[in-house]
């Protein structure tokens, strides 16, 4: 019951019907007094903006379109209030903000569903008041001159633009955390776009429904109507999705940018760089002369005992005068070697153990070369390479560089991926090679 109640035709309500009956009949009375249609426009349109341009008289205007459209002889002066709007706008700023806010009005009446419904008589299709209402202007429009096409297009686009504009807006509070006390979204009560419904009712107005043996369609400018129409959503649409790829990529490039690392970081990191690379050429080699020296300090453990070990035995066989106490003598002399150059004795002797200075300075070189380009990086490593006056440094280079890389946490998110690394190492030989020769000569 309620349902059929919200599918009838659309009334003016009652507040609002007085005001709009008055506009109603000022539009009629000087459509119908003037000849010249310059001075139907710049009349009606001055009279309307007089009357409706205000935040809480805009509404009627909705309500002055309805009264219109009811009876067909009077449907033409609804194209009459809709086209007066742009005929002074090139001059008059106000009409330009009059008509985009009754656009706005209606998508927002749309959205809400303050009005019933309207059942189309032939189709039963059910579309909103401001569907209806919009739709039905723009065919009359169309029926008075094709020229008006110019203002549908207007109408039409910016009632697109300004609904993707409320969805981003919703897609964007949705997408940030909300807090406890904020408004629940609920959902709109027309669930298709307001350009949506009114190219679909304009497409079943196109619909000729014969009732005599006449061939001709009356109907054959809506159907136009309604190709243009559909032409012009697809385009508004494909400008759109444009606009917005282009400022994702945009704010792409910009946060790229802005990870980047700056001229003063890679300044600033070449000389902890040079010494990291020396500390990792030291650590290279720090297992074999680790080796050298324990090599070393084994020797002067075995060789002391081993030659007390054979004047111990010579003198056992009377090869050598020596008594049992200066036998017993020798042979400690023979073991306090192993006492004398133990590890802890022999310490100082060992090389220095440098991992961690070398780790310190390479959290300061992997803080730049995770926010480095390819380019920066390959343009950083080519003017170290200038500095580096030793050619086994020089070979550790490329070691190095990945060494660096391979302990910055994979959280933090470098710039450069592995690939990109790679290639960056392998264009970077043919300058290790040059810095090579320039120093062997």
């Amino acid at each position: 019951m309620n349902m059929a109640k919200k599918e009838e035709r659309i009334e003016p309500q009652s507040g609002s019907q007085s005001i709009a009956q008055k506009l109603a009949q000022k539009v009629i009375f000087i459509s119908e007094r003037e000849m010249e249609i310059e001075k139907v426009y710049l009349q009606i349109g001055a009279e309307l903006l007089s009357k409706l341009h205000h935040p809480d008289k805009i509404k009627y205007f909705q309500s002055l379109l309805q009264i219109l459209l009811e009876r067909e002889e009077t449907a033409p002066y609804a194209s009459h209030a809709v086209v007066s709007l742009f005929w002074q706008e090139p001059a008059k700023v106000e009409f330009k903000e009059f008509w985009k806010s009754l656009v706005e009005m209606a998508v927002a009446g749309h959205s809400t569903g303050d009005m019933p419904s309207y059942r189309h008589p032939d189709s039963g299709r059910i579309f909103s008041a401001y569907a209806h209402a919009m739709g039905e202007t723009f065919i009359q429009m169309m029926k008075v001159g094709s020229d008006n096409y110019d203002v549908i297009t207007q109408m039409f686009s910016h009632c697109i633009r300004y609904e993707n504009d409320l969805e981003r807006e919703r897609r964007e509070a949705q997408s940030k955390p909300r807090s406890k006390d904020a408004e629940k979204y609920t959902a709109p009560a027309n669930p298709k776009k307001l350009y949506d419904d009114i190219s679909d009712y304009i497409s079943e107005r196109a619909i000729h429904r014969a009732r005599t043996l006449n061939p001709d369609n009356p109907n054959e400018f809506i159907q136009i109507l309604s190709d243009r129409m559909r032409s012009t959503r697809r385009y508004v649409i494909q400008d759109l999705i444009n606009k917005d790829s282009l400022e994702k990529k945009r704010a792409t490039e910009k946060a790229f940018k802005e990870k980047l690392a700056s001229a003063e970081e890679l300044i600033f990191a070449g000389k902890p760089f040079l010494e990291a690379l020396k500390l990792f050429k030291d650590a290279k080699l720090y297992n074999n002369r680790y080796v050298e020296a324990e090599k070393k300090r084994l020797t002067l453990q075995l060789v002391p005992l081993i030659l007390a070990l054979g004047i111990i035995g010579f003198g056992a066989m009377d090869l050598l005068a020596l008594n049992v106490m200066e036998m017993v003598a020798i042979g400690g002399a023979g073991i306090s070697g192993r006492f004398l150059f133990s590890q802890k004795m022999f310490n100082r002797f060992y090389p220095k153990d440098i991992t961690g200075p070398l780790e310190e300075q390479v959290a300061l070189v992997a803080a730049v070369f995770q926010k480095c380009s390819k380019e920066q990086l390959a343009a950083f490593l080519r003017k170290q390479l200038k500095a580096i006056n030793d050619p086994q440094q020089v070979n550790l280079v490329s070691d190095f560089v990945t060494y660096v890389f391979s302990v910055i946490p994979k959280k933090r998110g470098r710039i450069l991926s592995r690939i990109e690394l790679k290639e960056s190492m392998d264009s970077l030989s043919w300058h290790i090679a040059r810095a090579r020769r320039g120093l062997t000569g």
